[in-house]
């Protein structure tokens, strides 16, 4: 569709010119997306560009971070987009997928010029990032692997390819852009053809005879056991499951929540669990001290991390604890647990009653 400007009320159109007319290269749209990547529909954090992945001496275009932990593989032609850009893109997110937090944080420090800079904070700046997009807890890095793929016209068969993968779970995006002239400015209009977009008015005086649209809501044991969990981490929360509901008195588990599940005492939460594709993170509300986070570490078998360590330090670390003052009567007991963590330990069943007789709002 034609972008019209106003003069002297009356809507003139403005000139439709494309990538090669106006003699841009791939570089010109990359420029373009890095200085300012809401371009692209979304907030992002760039961490690099022209990317070499150097055990295979590929080569990506931009590589960037969303709010939720992901990493975000962007792809960019300035003519048609058609195969096989769908596998270079897919071959690179498999690359990016085995990346830990350093990884991230050097190629942000040589993209943004911070190498040898004391000063530069990697967790910080991706900590306010997160903040700045609504999100309060900072996610866990790499959590999975999304793609966007950018130019100026889709091929039917790379469109196809996109939807099938959207199918089946493949977190991929892809975005036309039209340019347009006028005198010697330039204007480009991004369009997000998939995933598809839904009409707002779509569901405007009818009925409605569906389950909620958040998975999380209509099903939510689906949701986080085979969306969010990996198979070892749903094997994980399983066996939790089984401890919690075969030695307390819990109303649980409730599997409402987008981002963890609940267990109950009363009207309070006891312990939520945070599930994730790497990690289970337990959170449990008990009374002020009746727990230290060195004494916790050693009768239990995992490390202690702090608050304040970076999140290159904490995801290093295998399972761990650590305590927060909640309230002036309230502490938080933070357990994360990874894949070698023994949950038939006495040890830990021991630490589950405790925290149960210790749950402070009873």
């Amino acid at each position: 569709m034609p972008i019209w400007k106003i003069e002297s009320n009356t809507p003139v159109k403005v000139s439709e010119t494309k990538f090669k007319q106006e003699k841009l290269l791939e570089q010109h749209l990359e420029d373009w997306v890095v200085s300012d990547p809401a371009l692209l529909g979304e907030p992002l954090l760039v961490v690099g560009r022209q990317v070499i992945v150097p055990e295979v001496k590929d080569r990506l275009d931009v590589l960037a971070l969303d709010p939720q932990g992901n990493a975000v593989v962007i792809e960019l032609k300035r003519g048609k987009i058609k195969d096989p850009v769908d596998m270079q893109a897919l071959r690179y997110a498999s690359y990016i997928s085995k990346w830990q937090f350093g990884d991230f944080e050097n190629l942000a420090k040589n993209y943004l010029g911070k190498h040898g800079d004391s000063s530069f904070n990697f967790n910080q700046l991706y900590e306010q990032f997160c903040g700045n997009a609504g999100v309060e807890e900072t996610p866990d890095l790499n959590a999975d692997q999304r793609i966007i793929i950018v130019g100026a016209e889709v091929k039917e068969r790379l469109g196809s390819v996109a939807l099938w993968l959207r199918d089946h779970n493949i977190d991929i995006k892809v975005i036309e852009v039209e340019l347009f002239r006028e005198d010697n400015k330039l204007f480009i209009e991004p369009h997000i053809i998939i995933p598809l977009p839904v009409s707002r008015f779509a569901a405007t005086g009818k009925a409605s005879t569906e389950g909620p649209k958040q998975l999380w809501l209509s099903d939510g044991k689906t949701w986080h056991l085979e969306k969010r969990c990996s198979p070892k981490t749903k094997e994980m929360f399983l066996q939790i499951d089984d401890l919690v509901r075969d030695n307390f008195e819990v109303d649980g588990p409730r599997w409402g929540q987008k981002s963890y599940v609940a267990y109950r005492i009363g009207n309070y939460n006891w312990l939520t669990v945070k599930t994730s594709s790497v990690t289970l993170r337990l959170i449990l509300l008990v009374k002020t001290g009746t727990f230290t986070a060195d004494s916790l570490a050693e009768s239990l078998g995992v490390q202690v991390f702090d608050q304040d360590e970076s999140m290159a330090e904490k995801l290093a670390l295998p399972s761990s604890v650590m305590i927060s003052n909640h309230s002036e009567s309230t502490d938080k007991v933070w357990l994360r647990v990874k894949e070698e963590f023994d949950f038939s330990k006495d040890e830990f069943l021991q630490f589950m009653k405790q925290a149960y007789e210790a749950f402070a709002k009873q």
